[in-house]
């Protein structure tokens, strides 16, 4: 364990080397690795593979969570987690569910390319940036109920709380009922093979529906003002 000050308060975290050796043994062990309810200074799993999932959920992570071309054989809970820096899962590979219900993300959160054969659950997650799913592939349901993407300034740099699903295929449907978006919301070119419902979703620019294929007759905009929607 390490000391650090958070807030003001002294903080026992998890080390880099307790995190390694709790993935470690977990692979031994064959179940998933457990971090619930800890702190820990971060996650660094690119281009790893590991045969289970990760329990997250009501952790503290100091810093970023970085899985880029990882492959996780099973579920990522982080649930009622804080995430002071990013979550990376670029070009990833997720055999379950990636479940972030009422997570805190401190800053932006990078799925481009990935690979879900599950579903993602986001309600109630708020993020202070861009949230990134472009060209990534769900087989299961996307569930941004109640999600809210700030705004977010790093000294002259100021990023947009967009929300982007450009070229992504959704195989299931996608929720975007009640969503604050501090940008846009961009599905130019995206697939849902399902239900899309955006109902009283608030954009600060536009929801871009540009040859977005999707069940016309079925899709709910109603709360949307229709100069907000470009088709």
């Amino acid at each position: 364990m390490e000391e650090f000050t958070i807030n003001g308060k002294s903080v026992m975290v998890l080390s880099k080397k307790e995190v390694d050796s709790e993935i470690a043994k977990a692979a031994l062990d064959h179940r998933e690795a457990d971090f619930s309810g800890k702190t820990i200074k971060g996650v660094s799993l690119a281009e790893k593979d590991m045969e289970h999932g990760i329990n997250l959920s009501n952790a503290m992570v100091c810093g970023n969570i970085f899985l880029a071309n990882a492959t996780i054989g099973s579920t990522v809970n982080l649930a009622n987690s804080v995430i002071d820096g990013s979550f990376f899962f670029g070009n990833g590979k997720l055999l379950g569910d990636l479940i972030m219900e009422k997570t805190w993300i401190g800053q932006t959160i990078n799925m481009a390319g990935a690979n879900i054969t599950g579903s993602l659950r986001f309600g109630e997650m708020r993020v202070n940036g861009f949230i990134s799913l472009d060209r990534a592939v769900i087989l299961g349901n996307v569930d941004f109920t109640h999600v809210q993407s700030h705004d977010s300034c790093h000294g002259n740099l100021k990023i947009k709380g967009d929300i982007f699903l450009k070229n992504a295929q959704i195989n299931g449907s996608l929720n975007l009922n009640d969503v604050l978006c501090g940008g846009g919301v961009d599905l130019e070119n995206a697939l849902i093979r399902r239900a899309l419902t955006a109902k009283n979703l608030h954009v600060e620019n536009h929801l871009l529906l540009k040859e977005t294929i999707y069940e016309k007759q079925s899709a709910d905009f109603s709360g949307i003002p229709p100069e907000k929607i470009l088709r």
